[in-house]
C-alpha cells in the first residue's frame, strides 16, 4: 500500500486522500490492520506503531507508519487543496469507525468512540495547516465527541501528543494572526474556542487526584512548543515566543476562576453538613456521608489550587525578569559591587536628604570587589596609612556573605519591589559582618526606592495597568474562598480563624496546607496583592466590596493576612517549627524594610498598617524560640528580639512599629547566616524536615576574629543544619523513651510525608522541586517523537532523489533515519520495478512530443531569423523585418586555434540601452534590476532570452568529432553509430525518431539519475554543480556516464521569460541540458573559482570549452575521477597524470616551443593564461595580456625601434619611478596584524578592467550596466582614449590594469556599432568609439599595427621578463618584493579559504572582495623563463615571404611528364600531386621529390616525376570529352567522369592532405573522391539539384564545401584514410547522399550499411544566394564559411551550426578566400577590383588591376599575413574562364574613376606578394610571355612555390641560399650524404 500511495502521491488531490484514509479504515475496521500492536518499542510505537493481527512483523509497521506520515506531509504541503470538508469527514469518520458515506452521519450521536487513536492524530496533527473554518469546525466536532463520553475525554488526554496537538494549533495561529486570512472566523473566535476546549478538559483533572499534574504538563507543553518548536524564524518566532505568556495568564485565569467557584460551593456543601441539615430530603446520615464525600473532594480541588497558585506564582517571577532583563543589561557585578539602591549616583542620594558621609560610607561598602578605589581605601586607614586586620576580615567576609539568587524564590520577588528586595538583602546581609554600617551621625533608612521606580518595575498593559493584575486579582480570590467565609473574618473552609468542622475531610486539609511551600507561597501572594493594592492614596486597588460595612477590627485586606498566618500563630510553640517562623518573618520584614523610604518616611502606609500587627503578633508570640538563634545577633552583639524594643510594644501604632524596625540590628538579624540558610532552603524547596535539634554549641567567643566566628557559624547553625559526624562514630542515644518516643513518630512523620510527595495528600516542597523531572521527562518524550518524525522527513526527502542514483548510505544519518531510508528504499524500489516501463514509455513518448515541439519553434525561429538576414521575407511587415533601423551585434564565443574570438553575430534581443547614461535622468523605462550585483558565484550574471547556442554539442551520426589540436598524435577514431542512443522501444517507433535524437540527450525534462543512452551506458557520477559562463551562472547537476558527459539544468533556478514574450516560445527560451559524448574531450584543467580550487573547464575538440563549480575541493575530485576512469579517447594522456599547472606547462614543452619561434607570442600568452586559470567563461578570472607599446602620440610607428615599447621587465605600477616611490613608501610604512605588506591595492586584471576595455562589445554592455546598477559609468571614467588609458596606468595611484587579449585581435571593441549613448563627458564631447593614437588610421589598422608589436622581434626578446612577474617565478615571495610586484593579499590563491569561514555574510563579503579586487593567475615557474631564440637562428621562418628578392625560378626538367598545364598542384613533404585542367574528367600525375634539398646540379631540390599508365577512361571517354590530346592519353590515368559545360576547371578541383582529389562539375551534380595514384572514383556524394560549380577544402582536410547552381552552399566532413584506398576500395560507391546500391548477399548489405563514408554529409545547407555560387572556401580553425555570387552579397556562416552571421551587402565577386587571421579577400572580375574585410564585415583595404589583366588564382600563406595572387593578361583568360561576365561599360566607366594610389600596376603574367592588410604588392615574380599562370602552389613550410603554367610547364620559386642552411642543419643533425641516393638513382 505504501508502493501505491507514493505512485498516488505525485498526483495527489482531496479525492485521491478520500480514497487513501477510506481504504485504511475498511483495513482497521475489517481487523487486517491493528494499530499499537507488535510495533518496535523504540521507535515508531509512540509516533504511529502499527502491527499485523498475525504479529507481523516490524518492516510492515514502518511502512504503515510512514504511510500515515506522508499522508500528514501531505495536508501540510497542501493544506486548501486536500485538506477540504470532504477529506476532513472522511478521516474523522475513519477515526470513530463510522463509514462517511453513512446517510445521515452524525458526530454528536452519544455513541461514537474514539477507536482508532493513530488516523485520529493525522488529523489533528494537520488541524494548524487547515482553513479556519475548518479548525473551528473540528475543535466543536472533537469538544463534544469528549464530553459525550468518559472514554473519548480519557482518548484524547490519555494520547501522548496530548495537548501538545492543540496548543500547536493555538500557537501557530497567534503566530500567523496578523497575516493569515479568514473567510468567516476571526482568530480571536478559534483563539476562545481553543481556550475552552482546554479549561473543559483540565476542569476535569482539577477535580482528580493529582489532577495538577495536566495542568503542569500543559503549561511544560506550551513552554517547548513556544521556545523550542515549530520551524519559523524572525518575526514569526518573535510572535510565537510572545505568545506564552498570554496563553498562560488566561488558562491559569480561568483555572483560578473555576477554582474559587468550585471551593465556594464545597463550601456550602461542608457547612450545610456540619449544621445537620439533610439536603434534598437526604437522611442525616447521607448528609453526613454527602459532606465528606465534599471534604474528601475539597483536598484535591484545594492541591491543585495550591499547585495553580504555585505555578502563576512562577509565572509572576519569570516576566518579572524577563521584564527587568529587557530594561536594564546585567552586567554580573562582584559581590562587593554596589547593586543596593545606595549605589546611584550621588544626586539621587542627595534627593532623599542623605549627607555626603552615608553617600561616601555606602560606596566606599558597595566598590567593585576586585579592586576598591584608592580614595575609599585611602579613607579607611589610620593616621599611619595601614588598614587594620579586623576592617580586611570585614570586607572579606562581606564578598563571602550569602548571594540573593539562593534565597530570592523565598521573598516576593516580583512586583514593584523586584529590584528593592535584591538590592535590600544584598546590603543587609553585610551589616552582619558590620559592613556598611553607617555612621552615628546618619540616620538609617529603609529600603524603598521610591513611586517611580516601583511604577518602572511593573510591565503595564495599554491602559497603564499591571500586565499581571487581573491574574494576581484571582489568586487572592481563590484564596479567598478557600481561606474565608462569607462574612470576610475567615472560617470557609475551616483552614482560617473560623471555628472549622471538626470532620475527618479538614485534617486532610490541614496536613495539605500545614506543609511549607503552600503555606510561604499564600503568604508571598497575598503580601503581593495588598502591597500593589497600596498606591499611596487613601483607597485600595483591590478594596472589598463589604469594607465600608465592617465593624473596626481587621479589616478584609488584612484578614486573609491572618488567615494565611493563623497557622503559624495557632500550633504550639517547637524548636522544629522554627525555621518557617524565621522565613515567615524574613518575609515579612522584608516587606516593612522596603516600605520605609531611605529617609525613614513610610511610602506605603496602608501597606504597613495591614501587615505590621500580625507581624508584631508572629514575633510576640515566637519571640522566646527566636531569641534563642544566638547568632541573629550582628557583629556587636545586638539582637533585637532580646532586648525591649519599641518595635514589639504592645502600645506601639503599627507605623510606629514600623519605623522601629528600620534599625541595623533589625536589617541585620533577618539577613544573617541563620536566616540566609533558612530562606535558602525554602527557595531550594529542602525543607520539611523536623528532626530534633542538635546540641547547643559552645557560645563563640566575642575576642575571636571575625573570619573565624564565620566560619564556625556556617557549621554549627543548630536549627538548621545537623552537626558534622565524625568518621566512625554512632549518633548519639535518646536520653530517655519518651524521647526515643518522639524522635520515632518524627521519623515515621517524616516517612509517611516524603512517601506522598507529589502523589497524595500531603502535597509539600518536593512537589514543585520534582517539576522540573516531569517536565524534563515530558521534553524528552516530545524531542523523542519529534526526533522519529523528523528522520522519516530526512528518509522522505532524501529518499524523493532518485534512490538509482545516490548512495544515500554514503551520508551522515543517524541509525533511526537508515532505518526509514531502508524502508523507503525498499518501497521505491518495488515501486520503480512497477512502474518502469510505463513510466519509460510515457517519458518516451512525452520527451518526443516536447522535442519536435522544441525543434519546430527553434526551426521558425531560424527560419525567419534566415529569411531576415538574407532580406527574404514577405508580407505586411516584411520591409520592418528586412530592414531594421537598427542591427545589433554581440560577440560569439567560437574560438580560434589560438583562441581568438573574432566575430560578432547578430543579437535580436539587442537594445541601444537608452537611459543608460550616467547623465541621463530622465529615462523612465523600467529596467530589469537597479541594484548592483555582486560578483560572486550565483549574481555575475544578466539573464539573456536567447541564449548563445554555439557552445551547444552536435553531435555527427558517429558520434565522432575529428580533433583538430591533436595534430597527428592522435588518429580518429570509429565509434558506433549514434542510432543505438534511443531505448529498443523508441527505435520500433521508425526511422522518423532518428531526427529526434540530439534532443532526447538534450531533454530538459530529463530528471537526474535517467538518461536515453545507449544500452550498456550507465551513471558514474552525479554531483551539484554550476555551469559559469560569461553571462549567467546555471544551477544543475553534472552526470558523468560510461559513455557521455551530461549538464542537467535545475529549472528552478531559471527565472522567469521577459514580459511580453510569446508563451508558445517559452520552451525554446528555457536553459537547456547539455550533453558531449566522451569522444570530444580534448583537454580538461582543473579550475579555481573565487580563489577555491573547486572547479572545471573541459575544452572540447571544437574548440568549444565549458566550465563547472562544484563547489568544493571534493567534489571537484570526484568528477575529475570520474571522467578520466571513462578514458575519453581523444583525452590527452597528461591531463590523466597530473593537473598540476606547472606540470602540464613542463609536460605540453609550450615554453621550449615558444622559444624556437614554434607558436606565435599571443598563442604563447593564451596558453599560459589557460593553463594558469584564466578562462573566458569566468570574468573575474579573464584573460591578461601586457601593454606592449609606450608611443601613443606619434604620427608614426617605427616598430623596429625599441624606445617605442613598454619596459616588460617591470610591472605597471613600477613603470612610472615617481610614482613607483610613493608605492614602496607605502609598502615600507604599511603595518597591519592582519593584512600583509602590498605595493598596489588595486589588482592588473579584475572584473572592472574587462568590461572596462570590453564595454562597448555585446554582452559585456550589459554586464557593466548591470555592474554599475543600471547605468554606465561617469563618460569621464569610461574607456575613451588608448593614450588617455595608458597615461592613466602611469600615473594613477589607484590604476595599474594591464590588457585584455581582444585589444590584440578584436577591432571591435575600439568601435560603437550599437550605436549605444555612453554620455558626455564634463567638456560636453559625446563618447562615441575610442580615440586612437595618431599613427592609427583606423581601429583595423590599429589592431594590426598592435599585433605586430606583440609578435615584434623587441617583444619576443623581452616577453619572458613580464611572464616571470604575472606567472613566474617573480609573483610571489622575495622575488615579488625586488620587483615591486606585490598586490592585496586577497588576490593571492592561498591567501584566504572560504570554507573555513563559518559565517555566510562574511563569507559572501569575502567573495565579493575577490571578485571585486581580482585573482593574481596560478603560479607556473619558479624558476627564470627561458628566452626566445634569436630570428636569425630560427630556420623554419625562412620562407619565401621574408626574404622574397632572393627566390629564383627553377623549371622541372621533362614538363610534358609533368601533366601540366595543372588546375591544382599539392606539393606535401615529399610528394607532387598534379591534376590537370581536364577535371573533373582529369588526369592525376603523382611526382616524388625533396625540397630544399640540392641535386648537385644547381638546383636547390630533388624532382623524380611519376611513371605513367594507360588512359582509365579508354575510348568511351574520349568521345565525351571533346578533342583529344596528342599523344598525352597514355601517360597519366584518366578519372572517369562526364563533365558539366560551362564550369571553371580550377574552381572544382581540390587536393586533400592525403593526397587524394576530390572533384565537382559533374554532371549528375556529384562529388567524387578520387585517389591519385590510379585516379579511381573512391566514393561518390549526392545532394545538389544541380552540378557544383566550386569547392573548396579547409587546410586541415576536415571540413569540404561546395557551391552550386542551385544557389546553395554544402558542408561536409571530410574523414582521414585508416588505410591504403588503391586496396582497401576497388569499385566506386554511393556516398550518404544516395541509397546505396542493392545486392542479393545479405552480408553485403549489412557491410554497406555499418561502413563508414569517408564524405559525411552534407552537415549543414547554407543559403543566401540567388544565383550560381562563384565561389567558397571554409576554415575549421575560424569556423567560418565564405561564399559568394555573382548576383548577391559575400555570405558569412559558421561551421558548427551553418548560421548566417554575416552578409557583405553589396559585395559581389567570383572568388573569395579566407586567411588564418581572418581577413576575406575577394576578387570581382567585372569591376577588376580585390578587396579585404575582417569576418565582421569592415573593408580593410581594396585595389583595382589594370582591364588588360586579371587574377587567376590567389594562394594564401598558413600564417595568413601575405598572399599571393597570379596574374594573367585578359586576353589569355578568357579561355578557360567563358562563364565569367568580363563587365559592362557602366562597370568600366565606374572603375576609371578609382584613384590611381589603389591600383596594382604589375606586367603580366606574373605573380605578386601582397600584404593582406594593405594590400600592397612588396614584390612580384614575372614570368615570360605565354606563361599564363594555371595553379599556385606552396609546401607546407612556404619555402617552395610551384606555378603551373599554360604553356605546359612547372616552375618551382625558391630561394637557393635556403637550400644550403637546411643542409648545414641537417649536417648539424647527424646526416650522412647517401641519404637521398635511392631517391637519386631512381
Amino acid at each position: 500500500m505504501l508502493t501505491c500511495a507514493i505512485m498516488l502521491f505525485k498526483l495527489i488531490s482531496d479525492g485521491i486522500v478520500v480514497g487513501i484514509i477510506a481504504l485504511l479504515g475498511a483495513l482497521v475496521a475489517s481487523g487486517h490492520l491493528k494499530f499499537d500492536s507488535h510495533a518496535a518499542p523504540d521507535t515508531t510505537r509512540n509516533l504511529l506503531g502499527v502491527g499485523l493481527q498475525d504479529g507481523g512483523g516490524t518492516m510492515f509497521d514502518d511502512k504503515v507508519s510512514l504511510l500515515l506520515f506522508a499522508l500528514q506531509k501531505a495536508f501540510q504541503a497542501a493544506p486548501n487543496r486536500l485538506i477540504t470538508n470532504n477529506v476532513y469527514t472522511t478521516l474523522l469518520a475513519a477515526s470513530i469507525n463510522a463509514s462517511s458515506m453513512e446517510d445521515g452521519l452524525n458526530f454528536y450521536d452519544s455513541g461514537h468512540r474514539f477507536e482508532h487513536s493513530q488516523l485520529l492524530l493525522v488529523l489533528l496533527r494537520s488541524l494548524p495547516h487547515a482553513p479556519r473554518p475548518l479548525q473551528c469546525r473540528a475543535l466543536q466536532d472533537l469538544l463534544f465527541l469528549a464530553c459525550s463520553h468518559q472514554e473519548n475525554r480519557s482518548s484524547l488526554t490519555n494520547m501522548e501528543e496530548w495537548p501538545e496537538w492543540i496548543l500547536e494549533l493555538l500557537i501557530s495561529n497567534n503566530e500567523m494572526a496578523p497575516t493569515k486570512s479568514s473567510n468567516s472566523t476571526s482568530h480571536g473566535e478559534l483563539e476562545d474556542l481553543i481556550h475552552n476546549f482546554l479549561i473543559i478538559m483540565l476542569e476535569h483533572s482539577m477535580r482528580q487526584k493529582d489532577g495538577w499534574k495536566d495542568i503542569e504538563m500543559t503549561i511544560h507543553c506550551a513552554e517547548w512548543l513556544c521556545i523550542v518548536g515549530g520551524s519559523s524564524i524572525g518575526e514569526l518566532r518573535k510572535r510565537r515566543e510572545e505568545s506564552l505568556p498570554i496563553f498562560k495568564r488566561r488558562l491559569l485565569g480561568g483555572l483560578l476562576d473555576f477554582a474559587a467557584r468550585e471551593l465556594r460551593l464545597q463550601t456550602q456543601i461542608i457547612a450545610a453538613a456540619a449544621a445537620g441539615v439533610a439536603a434534598e430530603g437526604l437522611s442525616p446520615e447521607d448528609a453526613k456521608a454527602e459532606a465528606d464525600n465534599a471534604a474528601q473532594l475539597s483536598v484535591a480541588l484545594v492541591e491543585n489550587a495550591i499547585v495553580i497558585l504555585m505555578l502563576v506564582e512562577d509565572h509572576l517571577r519569570l516576566q518579572s525578569k524577563q521584564f527587568s532583563s529587557a530594561r536594564v543589561v546585567d552586567t554580573s557585578p562582584s559581590p562587593l559591587s554596589g547593586l543596593y539602591p545606595y549605589n546611584n549616583s550621588s544626586a539621587s542620594l542627595s534627593t532623599i536628604g542623605e549627607s555626603t558621609e552615608a553617600v561616601e560610607n555606602r560606596r566606599s561598602v558597595l566598590s567593585d570587589s576586585v579592586g576598591l578605589p584608592l580614595e575609599i581605601l585611602s579613607s579607611m586607614a589610620d593616621a599611619n596609612g595601614q588598614i587594620s586586620s579586623s576592617l580586611m576580615e570585614r570586607l572579606t567576609a562581606a564578598a563571602a556573605a550569602e548571594p540573593y539568587g539562593s534565597v530570592s524564590y523565598a521573598f516576593v520577588s516580583y512586583g514593584s519591589c523586584t529590584k528593592d528586595i535584591a538590592d535590600g538583602w544584598k546590603y543587609r546581609s553585610r551589616l552582619w559582618y558590620g559592613v556598611g554600617l553607617p555612621s552615628k551621625t546618619v540616620q538609617f533608612g529603609g529600603g524603598g526606592s521610591g513611586w517611580d521606580c516601583w511604577n518602572s518595575a511593573l510591565e503595564k498593559d495599554a491602559d497603564g495597568n499591571w500586565l499581571e493584575l487581573p491574574l494576581v486579582r484571582k489568586s487572592v480570590a481563590m484564596l479567598q474562598a478557600l481561606l474565608l467565609d462569607e462574612s470576610g473574618l475567615g472560617g470557609g473552609l475551616g483552614i482560617g480563624g473560623g471555628s472549622g468542622t471538626g470532620m475527618g475531610g479538614m485534617a486532610a486539609l490541614y496536613q495539605l496546607l500545614d506543609s511549607d511551600q503552600p503555606f510561604l507561597c499564600m503568604l508571598r501572594m497575598v503580601l503581593l496583592s495588598m502591597r500593589e493594592d497600596d498606591d499611596g492614596e487613601e483607597h485600595m486597588l483591590m478594596r472589598n466590596a463589604t469594607e465600608d460595612g465592617m465593624p473596626q477590627g481587621r479589616k478584609p485586606r488584612s484578614a486573609l493576612l491572618w488567615s494565611v498566618l493563623s497557622p503559624v500563630l495557632n500550633m504550639p510553640i517547637s524548636d522544629s517549627k522554627r525555621q518557617r517562623v524565621l522565613v515567615a518573618c524574613s518575609v515579612l520584614y522584608s516587606e516593612v524594610y522596603h516600605a520605609v523610604g531611605k529617609d525613614q518616611k513610610p511610602l506605603r502606609k496602608k501597606y504597613l498598617e495591614a501587615i505590621v500587627p500580625p507581624f508584631v503578633a508572629v514575633l510576640r508570640r515566637w519571640r522566646p524560640v527566636l531569641a534563642g538563634i544566638h547568632e541573629l545577633a550582628t557583629a556587636d552583639g545586638l539582637n533585637p528580639l532580646t532586648v525591649d524594643d519599641r518595635a514589639l510594644a504592645a502600645d506601639a501604632l503599627p507605623i510606629e512599629a514600623a519605623l522601629a524596625m528600620i534599625s541595623p540590628p533589625w536589617a541585620a538579624a533577618f539577613a544573617s547566616p541563620p536566616a540566609a540558610m533558612a530562606l535558602a532552603m525554602i527557595a531550594a524547596g529542602a525543607s520539611g524536615g523536623e528532626a530534633p535539634a542538635p546540641a547547643t554549641t559552645a557560645h563563640l567567643r566575642r575576642d575571636t576574629s571575625l573570619l573565624e566566628r564565620k566560619q564556625v557559624r556556617l557549621h554549627t547553625f543548630s536549627s538548621f543544619q545537623k552537626p558534622l559526624e565524625l568518621a566512625g562514630k554512632a549518633p548519639p542515644l535518646p536520653k530517655d523513651k519518651a524521647a526515643a518516643r518522639a524522635a520515632a513518630l518524627a521519623a515515621a512523620r517524616d516517612f509517611e510525608r516524603f512517601a506522598k510527595v507529589g502523589s497524595g495528600r500531603g502535597l509539600s516542597a518536593v512537589a514543585m522541586a520534582t517539576s522540573a523531572q516531569r517536565r524534563s521527562a515530558g521534553d524528552a518524550e516530545r524531542v523523542k517523537r519529534w526526533s522519529i518524525t523528523e528522520a522519516m522527513g530526512v528518509a522522505w526527502m532524501e529518499c524523493l532523489q532518485p534512490v538509482d542514483t545516490k548512495s544515500v548510505y554514503g551520508k551522515d544519518f543517524n541509525a533511526l533515519s537508515y532505518k526509514f531510508i531502508a524502508v523507503l528504499v525498499a518501497s521505491f524500489a518495488l515501486a520503480r520495478n512497477m512502474q518502469r516501463s510505463e513510466i519509460d514509455r510515457r517519458a518516451q513518448v512525452d520527451v518526443i512530443t516536447r522535442h519536435r515541439i522544441h525543434n519546430g519553434i527553434h526551426a521558425w525561429r531560424k527560419l525567419i531569423h534566415q529569411l531576415m538576414e538574407m532580406g527574404s521575407l514577405f508580407g505586411p511587415l516584411a520591409d520592418q523585418l528586412n530592414n531594421p533601423p537598427c542591427v545589433f551585434w554581440k560577440l560569439a564565443f567560437m574560438e580560434s586555434s589560438s583562441r581568438m574570438r573574432r566575430c560578432l553575430r547578430r543579437n535580436y534581443e539587442g537594445t541601444d540601452h537608452l537611459g543608460a547614461a550616467a547623465n541621463y535622468d530622465d529615462y523612465s523605462v523600467e529596467r530589469k534590476d537597479q541594484s548592483a550585483p555582486v560578483l560572486s558565484a550565483e549574481a555575475i550574471s544578466i539573464e539573456e532570452l536567447e541564449e548563445d547556442d554555439e557552445h551547444a554539442e552536435i553531435t555527427d551520426g558517429n558520434g565522432v568529432v575529428v580533433d583538430i589540436e591533436l595534430k597527428g598524435e592522435n588518429e580518429p577514431r570509429t565509434s558506433e553509430s549514434a542510432e543505438q542512443a534511443l531505448h529498443a522501444s523508441i527505435e520500433s517507433t521508425g526511422a522518423q525518431l532518428a531526427s529526434d535524437e540530439n534532443f532526447v540527450q538534450n531533454s530538459s525534462v530529463i530528471a537526474p539519475g535517467f538518461v536515453f543512452s545507449e544500452l550498456d551506458e550507465r551513471i558514474v557520477i552525479e554531483l551539484p554543480s554550476s555551469m559559469v559562463r560569461p553571462l549567467k551562472v546555471v544551477q544543475g547537476t553534472f552526470q558523468v556516464t560510461t559513455r557521455r558527459i551530461n549538464f542537467i539544468v535545475d529549472n528552478s533556478e531559471i527565472s522567469t521569460p521577459k514580459e511580453g514574450l510569446d508563451p508558445s516560445f517559452e520552451e525554446g527560451d528555457r536553459e537547456k541540458d547539455r550533453s558531449w559524448s566522451m569522444s570530444t574531450l580534448h583537454q580538461i584543467y582543473s579550475r579555481r573559482y573565487l580563489l577555491r580550487r573547486s572547479a572545471l573547464e573541459l575544452f572540447m575538440v571544437d574548440r568549444s570549452n565549458f566550465f563547472f563549480d562544484f563547489g568544493s575541493i571534493e567534489g571537484r575530485k570526484n568528477a575529475y575521477r570520474a571522467i578520466v576512469q571513462a578514458r575519453p579517447p581523444h583525452l590527452n594522456n597528461m591531463y590523466l597524470a597530473t593537473q598540476r599547472p606547472e606540470q602540464l606547462l613542463k609536460r605540453t614543452q609550450l615554453m621550449e616551443r615558444w622559444a624556437r619561434w614554434e607558436i606565435s607570442n599571443f598563442e604563447y600568452l593564451m596558453q599560459l593564461n589557460t593553463l594558469a586559470g584564466r578562462s573566458y567563461n569566468d570574468i573575474t578570472q579573464y584573460p591578461v595580456f601586457p601593454w606592449v607599446l609606450s608611443d601613443y602620440s606619434s604620427k608614426s610607428l617605427d616598430l623596429s625601434n625599441p624606445s617605442c615599447y613598454r619596459d616588460l621587465s617591470k610591472p605597471v605600477g613600477a613603470l612610472n619611478s615617481d610614482r613607483l616611490k610613493k608605492f614602496q613608501e607605502r609598502y615600507s610604512n604599511f603595518d597591519d596584524p592582519v593584512i600583509p605588506k602590498f605595493h598596489y591595492g588595486s589588482h592588473y586584471s579584475s572584473a572592472g578592467t574587462v568590461l572596462y576595455y570590453l564595454v562597448r562589445v555585446e554582452p559585456f554592455t550589459t554586464l557593466a550596466i548591470q555592474l554599475q546598477g543600471g547605468k554606465f559609468d561617469h563618460a569621464d571614467r569610461m574607456f575613451s582614449d588608448i593614450g588617455a588609458t595608458w597615461n592613466g596606468v602611469l600615473e594613477d595611484m589607484s590604476d595599474v590594469k594591464e590588457l585584455v587579449p581582444e585589444l590584440f585581435y578584436l577591432p571591435e571593441a575600439l568601435t560603437n556599432g550599437n550605436l549605444i549613448d555612453f554620455g558626455t563627458t564634463q567638456l560636453g564631447e559625446k563618447l562615441d568609439a575610442v580615440k586612437l593614437p595618431p599613427w592609427a588610421e583606423s581601429p583595423i589598422d590599429f589592431i594590426h599595427k598592435h599585433q605586430m608589436a606583440l609578435e615584434s622581434e623587441y617583444v619576443s626578446a623581452h616577453l619572458h621578463e613580464w611572464i616571470d612577474l604575472i606567472f613566474g617565478y617573480k609573483q610571489r615571495g622575495k622575488e615579488a618584493i625586488g620587483a615591486n610586484n606585490v598586490f592585496f593579499y586577497i588576490t593571492y590563491e592561498g591567501a584566504v579559504d572560504i570554507d573555513k569561514i563559518s559565517d555566510p555574510v562574511q563569507q559572501r563579503a569575502t567573495q565579493d572582495q575577490i571578485a571585486y579586487f581580482g585573482q593574481t593567475p596560478s603560479q607556473l615557474l619558479t624558476v627564470p623563463h627561458l628566452k626566445k631564440m634569436p630570428l636569425s637562428e630560427v630556420l623554419h621562418l625562412q620562407t619565401i615571404f621574408r626574404n622574397p628578392k632572393e627566390v629564383k625560378p627553377y623549371a622541372v626538367p621533362a614538363s610534358d611528364r609533368c601533366n601540366v598545364p595543372a588546375s591544382a598542384v599539392h606539393a606535401s613533404s615529399d610528394m607532387v600531386v598534379v591534376v590537370d585542367m581536364n577535371a573533373p574528367a582529369a588526369r592525376v600525375a603523382q611526382h616524388k621529390w625533396q625540397p630544399n634539398t640540392p641535386d648537385g646540379q644547381g638546383t636547390p631540390f630533388l624532382f623524380q616525376h611519376g611513371k605513367a599508365t594507360g588512359s582509365a577512361g579508354g575510348t568511351l571517354m574520349r568521345m565525351f570529352k571533346g578533342p583529344a590530346g596528342s599523344d598525352e592519353d597514355g601517360h597519366f590515368p584518366h578519372a572517369q567522369a562526364f563533365a558539366a559545360s560551362g564550369i571553371r576547371s580550377t574552381a572544382i578541383v581540390s587536393v586533400t592532405c592525403d593526397r587524394e582529389i576530390i572533384t565537382g562539375g559533374h554532371a549528375d551534380n556529384s562529388i567524387r573522391l578520387i585517389s591519385s595514384d590510379g585516379a579511381k572514383t573512391l566514393e561518390t556524394a549526392y545532394a545538389h539539384s544541380a552540378p557544383v560549380t566550386c569547392l573548396g577544402l579547409s587546410p586541415d582536410s576536415n571540413y569540404l564545401v561546395t557551391g552550386s547552381r542551385d544557389t546553395t552552399v554544402l558542408l561536409w566532413r571530410i574523414h582521414r584514410a585508416l588505410v591504403s584506398s588503391s586496396s582497401s576500395i576497388s569499385e566506386p560507391s554511393s556516398g550518404p547522399g544516395t541509397q546505396p546500391s542493392t545486392s542479393s548477399n545479405s552480408s553485403s548489405n549489412l557491410t554497406e550499411k555499418n561502413r563508414r563514408y569517408r564524405i559525411e554529409g552534407p552537415i549543414h545547407v547554407l543559403r543566401g544566394h540567388h544565383s550560381e555560387v562563384t565561389g567558397c572556401c571554409v576554415s575549421s580553425d575560424l569556423g567560418i564559411v565564405v561564399s559568394c555570387s555573382l548576383s548577391s552579397d559575400v555570405l558569412l556562416h559558421t561551421v558548427r551550426r551553418g548560421r548566417l552571421i554575416r552578409k557583405l551587402v553589396g559585395i559581389k565577386a567570383h572568388t573569395v578566400r579566407l586567411s588564418s587571421d581572418g581577413v576575406v579577400v575577394t576578387w570581382n572580375e567585372s569591376e577588376h577590383t580585390l578587396s579585404t574585410f575582417t569576418l565582421n564585415g569592415v573593408l580593410i583595404a581594396k585595389r583595382q588591376l589594370s582591364f588588360s589583366s586579371r587574377i587567376s588564382c590567389i594562394e594564401i600563406p598558413v600564417d595568413g599575413k601575405s598572399a599571393l595572387i597570379g596574374i594573367n593578361p585578359l586576353e589569355n583568360g578568357g579561355v578557360y574562364n567563358n562563364s565569367w561576365n568580363l563587365g559592362d561599360d557602366d562597370a568600366d566607366s565606374e572603375s576609371e574613376k578609382t584613384q590611381e594610389g589603389n591600383r596594382i600596376s604589375v606586367t603580366s603574367p606574373s605573380i605578386c606578394f601582397l600584404d593582406l592588410h594593405t594590400l600592397e604588392v612588396f614584390h612580384t615574380l614575372t614570368l615570360g610571355g605565354g606563361q599564363d599562370i594555371t595553379a599556385l602552389a606552396l609546401n607546407k613550410d612556404n619555402t617552395n612555390l610551384l606555378v603551373s603554367t599554360l604553356d605546359k610547364q612547372l616552375i618551382i620559386f625558391t630561394d637557393p641560399s635556403l637550400s644550403l642552411k637546411v643542409v648545414d642543419q641537417m649536417l648539424k643533425l647527424g646526416w650522412e650524404g647517401d641519404g637521398l641516393t635511392p631517391l637519386i638513382k631512381s
